[in-house]
């Protein structure tokens, strides 16, 4: 980044994308945007982005009933440092499109959030739809062949990528002023909100994309905004929990991939050439040196090499400003020429080889010129400049992230050597001891990967290569947060499955499929609740039987249990079957009540959906697992499997213990290792401290944190807005679109929560129902 405009321009970024069901490989897009790309990139970014949108699209109709209209996410800058010294974008907006069975899409990056008229930009994107389909059935003309048509798709593409980007930067989608705004259906007075999930949220921003996930997710229940019938029909169209909670994090999901797909677009082709240059031409020097050598004198070695490449640039750049004056005239081509000849004449004379060099500022040259006829040296003066600049800069970069690449190089080496020696130490505990062990040495690996990577972003030690100093920051940034990351563990009923595993004997191999089922049983029954209260199961059984049919618990249970059984027949799960005898425990419920009582299907749904609830929540419980147990063995019938089975049992309890002693056993561990851990720094050969970094190389440590502008950038959803997919029957019931808004709030400190609403009693002709 060279100056403030450029940075500016960098506020504003757009891909566009068009696919169509005519023709199976046409996917076509552009991208406007700081960085430049080649046509390849592009159709693979367009690819990319629309497969996104199908995948994401695909989720939502299972467990919503509709598609994406419209979503936005602040864009947050985990690197404060740099969020008040650079300009960057502030949300991420995806907008799709369609006209008849072809798609279309724009994701932009711009410099507000929370101002788009949400209808003004879909129909633009609908108008854009239309107009590329008559583009494509132009195409279809018996006269062109297919890289003739390829070109007009490009050729299309980018007109209509420049027309959105031009709506958007000149704010013909914002919302009008307070008084004059348009009555559309997502406004917030037209909407009633139903439900509200609160959730923690954590941010893995060591990861490439970031991962966002969310953990202890609480549904809060809300009054019923609706009435009478009006509150039953609403239920049909309404969102589960579980389900909103789902989308929610599939949405995060999305976001972030959707981020790593527009970073692509941001690297300036011309620095990126420079940083391979300079670096290419350090690890020539250091080829060279086979002895082993320090961080420190790594560090001075690559200062003094920038000092000579400096050098060597500013008598390029003199023999440049000698070109100028030249008084050479003539085309871009023959422009080119004369500079080559200059450059290799008065190279030759100084004992400098400047080719690589020329090569980069010729298509620098050849990319800034817009006339390409008559051209006179001096008038490349302003494109030098500009070409003096972008390689100090560049220069400026490799000395910024030196040493931050080297402090993030040697804590991970560390990390992974602690690491390795904690799992050594439970190779000699029981399997499943040592099993359990790896897994949270796993995730508190992934716990300092994360503290690393802001640290070494964000602070600067002197002689941090020092034996003591890094050992000290080392430990320091191990035990930070260490209390909270050990509160978390929470050990699963499987986890404690396969400790009581260990001391069955050799005669109990009769039951080994039945334990490997045991470890299955949590997850299992936590997918089929969100399968039943997803809206392609639980909404589709309110709709396809009449309100008249379930006047009590014990119908629509029944009811239900039939219709789930059906559905359920398809799924290969060991524990489907399990989830029809909660229905039928609810069921038996309501048989054994000698009172009788007047129900409403919407108390009558939420008291069926607390139930599942309940049992579910309990199943996941290692303690109420024993009472699964119990009724399990009781219904055995082979005595010798009833007595293994029996037997495991007594084991299961005998372990329980495990779940709160486990962890801080193993954090006693960690904790004592750590106390006791010391390493002496190993001097490298120094090539080796470039290139050895696991998959991190000195260079895509610096393409990968400033070349990629937005790398430092989490997307966080700020508006997600759903269309329903209404059926044409059910489009009579309806005067307008049906629409489910997630607001959501980033509250910071891993904190998030999300309130749904929607326009039900805006758009629902309850008087059709009476007819």
């Amino acid at each position: 980044m060279i100056t403030t405009r450029e940075s500016i321009n960098y506020q504003f970024s757009i891909i566009f994308g068009y696919s169509s069901p005519n023709k199976e490989d046409l996917i076509v897009g552009d991208i406007i945007g700081p960085g430049s790309l080649k046509k390849a990139i592009i159709k693979d970014l367009s690819v990319d982005v629309i497969k996104y949108l199908t995948q994401y699209n695909a989720m939502l109709r299972d467990y919503t009933g509709s598609e994406l209209f419209f979503v936005e996410f602040e864009l947050k800058n985990y690197n404060l440092k740099e969020a008040q010294t650079k300009i960057f974008p502030k949300s991420m907006i995806l907008v799709p499109g369609n006209y008849k069975e072809c798609e279309s899409l724009m994701l932009a990056l711009k410099p507000d959030i929370g101002y788009i008229n949400v209808h003004k930009s879909n129909k633009a994107i609908n108008h854009i739809s239309k107009l590329f389909f008559e583009v494509e059935d132009y195409a279809n003309h018996p006269e062109l062949n297919e890289s003739q048509k390829e070109a007009v798709y490009r050729r299309f593409a980018s007109r209509f990528t420049k027309k959105l980007y031009g709506q958007l930067i000149e704010n013909k989608w914002t919302k009008e002023l307070i008084g004059l705004s348009d009555l559309v259906p997502t406004e917030k007075k037209f909407l009633k909100k139903y439900c509200k999930l609160k959730s923690n949220i954590e941010l893995l921003w060591h990861k490439k994309p970031i991962e966002i996930n969310l953990s202890h997710i609480k549904f809060e229940k809300l009054k019923n905004p609706f009435e009478g019938k009006t509150a039953t029909e609403h239920l049909k169209f309404s969102i589960s929990e579980p389900s909103a909670n789902f989308v929610i994090e599939k949405t995060l999901k999305l976001g972030s991939n959707l981020l790593n797909l527009a970073n692509t677009g941001t690297m300036d082709y011309f620095q990126n050439k420079l940083i391979k240059y300079i670096i290419k031409n350090i690890e020539i020097d250091l080829i060279q040196i086979l002895e082993p050598k320090s961080e420190n004198w790594l560090i001075s070695r690559i200062n003094n090499l920038l000092l000579q490449v400096k050098n060597n640039t500013e008598q390029f750049l003199d023999l440049c400003n000698d070109f100028l004056i030249s008084g050479e005239k003539g085309s871009l081509k023959q422009i080119l020429e004369a500079f080559n000849k200059l450059i290799n004449e008065k190279g030759a004379l100084k004992n400098r080889e400047f080719s690589e060099l020329f090569e980069i500022s010729s298509k620098f040259i050849s990319q800034m010129i817009v006339s390409r006829e008559e051209i006179r040296s001096n008038e490349l003066k302003s494109i030098f400049n500009y070409f003096s600049e972008l390689i100090n800069n560049t220069i400026n970069i490799l000395n910024t992230y030196l040493e931050s690449y080297l402090v993030n190089r040697q804590l991970k080496n560390i990390t992974n050597i602690l690491i390795q020696n904690l799992k050594e130490d439970f190779n000699n505990e029981p399997k499943p001891a040592k099993i359990l062990g790896n897994k949270i040495i796993d995730e508190f690996h992934e716990h300092i990967l994360r503290i690393i990577e802001t640290f070494s972003l964000s602070n600067s030690i002197n002689n941090f290569f020092n034996k003591e100093i890094f050992l000290k920051v080392f430990k320091d940034l191990v035990f930070k947060d260490f209390n909270d990351f050990f509160n978390r563990i929470d050990l699963s009923t499987k986890d404690i499955v396969s400790f009581a595993e260990i001391n069955l004997d050799k005669e109990s191999i009769n039951i080994k499929y039945i334990i490997e089922n045991f470890k299955k049983f949590t997850d299992e029954l936590h997918f089929l609740l969100s399968y039943i209260l997803r809206y392609s199961t639980i909404n589709r059984y309110l709709k396809d039987i009449p309100d008249t049919e379930i006047s009590d618990p014990v119908l629509f249970s029944t009811k239900f249990h039939r219709f789930l059984e059906k559905r359920l027949s398809g799924i290969n799960l060991i524990w489907k079957s399990y989830i029809l005898e909660w229905i039928k425990d609810y069921t038996k419920i309501f048989l054994k009540l000698d009172v009788k009582k007047q129900w409403t299907l919407i108390e009558i749904y939420n008291d069926f959906i607390n139930y599942l609830e309940e049992r579910e929540l309990e199943s996941q419980s290692p303690e109420k697992f024993t009472d699964f147990l119990d009724a399990f063995i009781a219904k055995e019938k082979n005595e010798e499997i009833k007595n293994n089975l029996i037997r495991f049992f007594q084991q299961y309890e005998s372990f329980l213990g495990i779940k709160t002693e486990f962890p801080k056993y193993i954090k006693n561990k960690i904790e004592d290792k750590i106390n006791n851990f010391t390493i002496a720094l190993q001097n490298q050969v120094p090539l080796e401290y470039l290139k050895n970094n696991g998959n991190k190389t000195f260079y895509n440590y610096i393409r990968e944190n400033e070349l990629k502008y937005f790398s430092k950038l989490i997307p966080i959803p700020s508006s997600l807005i759903l269309k329903h997919n209404l059926t044409n029957e059910e489009s009579e019931l309806f005067k307008g679109d049906l629409f489910q808004v997630f607001n959501i709030k980033y509250w910071g400190d891993g904190f998030i929560m999300i309130n749904l609403a929607d326009n039900f009693k805006e758009v629902y002709r309850e008087w059709i129902k009476e007819l």
